[in-house]
């Protein structure tokens, strides 16, 4: 959509070398009858980089008209999921689809206005044990304030959120090593999948299944970065919220066990991993206790 009849395929203003750098690039986007949010997603991608990036729609749904709509785009490739696999079983369904060496993973209800994609793509080829990053994203529903920089580990087990809710406008951002990075907007080098032993574990389904790929990654000597970007729109939560408060909790707790008993050393099971349970019992008594019921289920 340049305005240029016949010309879908070009990007808006990027020049060729950013246009050498999108072509690099892999956009994965997982959705579950969120066909407006989607068109929203491919319609602003496709005004900023034209044609130009390879994008994989995982559909969880498996609706046809998520297929209709994907069918417009001639450099968006669907794939339905034989059921509704989580963001973490349908990001690992496309995996095979992919032919590029930069994997961006996109949130569906996510909207691209200027060029956020080729600076994170510049850090990661100037930073050589760089291999994941995080851009800019503005929360408009909280009044165009950020989403999480990036996220710290704390010794306790708390994951502290940077930035999240300061002005978008005004605060001033840095480049910044980070423990993880948001799922929303992650971008890293193919070759972090062979040394993480791969995407998400399946089992998580969603929430956590970032910042355990972000860990495993970290554990074989690579790094994730918050890049300052343009910020994309996150209208955050649309999905989740489809759920209730305390089964998203008690599955968020049970993927942090199993990521901390994965990743931890000694350390963290004699320290890390008693204070995480401590309190996640004392925040939310019910989650917790449906959370070991997962725990044992999976077993």
């Amino acid at each position: 959509m340049t305005g240029i009849e016949g010309e879908e395929d070009r990007p808006v203003g990027l020049g060729e070398r950013k246009t050498a750098l999108v072509l690099r690039l892999s956009i994965i986007i997982v959705t579950w009858n969120g066909d407006d949010l989607l068109k929203n997603c491919l319609d602003s991608i496709r005004v900023v980089y034209g044609d130009v990036p390879e994008i994989v729609v995982v559909d969880n749904a498996n609706a046809a008209s998520t297929a209709a709509l994907v069918a417009a785009y001639p450099n968006v490739r669907y794939v339905a999921a034989p059921e509704n696999l989580g963001f973490a079983g349908g990001n690992n369904l496309s995996l095979p689809h992919v032919t590029r060496d930069i994997i961006l993973l996109l949130n569906n209800d996510t909207v691209v206005h200027a060029d956020s994609f080729t600076p994170l793509i510049e850090f990661l080829d100037a930073h050589e044990r760089v291999g994941i990053v995080q851009g800019t994203m503005n929360i408009p529903g909280l009044g165009n304030r950020l989403d999480d920089c990036g996220v710290l580990m704390i010794p306790f087990g708390i994951q502290r959120h940077l930035h999240h809710g300061e002005p978008t406008e005004t605060t001033v951002l840095a480049p910044r090593k980070v423990f993880a990075v948001k799922g929303a907007m992650m971008m890293f080098k193919r070759a972090v999948l062979a040394d993480a032993d791969g995407l998400f574990d399946p089992s998580f389904w969603s929430y956590f299944e970032e910042t355990d790929f972000c860990h495993r990654a970290r554990n074989r000597g690579w790094e994730s970065w918050f890049v300052p970007t343009p910020p994309i729109d996150h209208l955050c939560g649309r999905t989740a919220g489809r759920f209730k408060r305390e089964d998203i909790m008690a599955r968020y707790f049970r993927n942090i066990l199993v990521s901390f008993h994965r990743n931890f050393g000694f350390w963290g099971h004699v320290f890390t991993i008693p204070c995480f349970a401590l309190i996640a019992f004392v925040y939310s008594p019910k989650a917790f206790v449906k959370a070991v019921r997962l725990l044992r289920v999976a077993r």
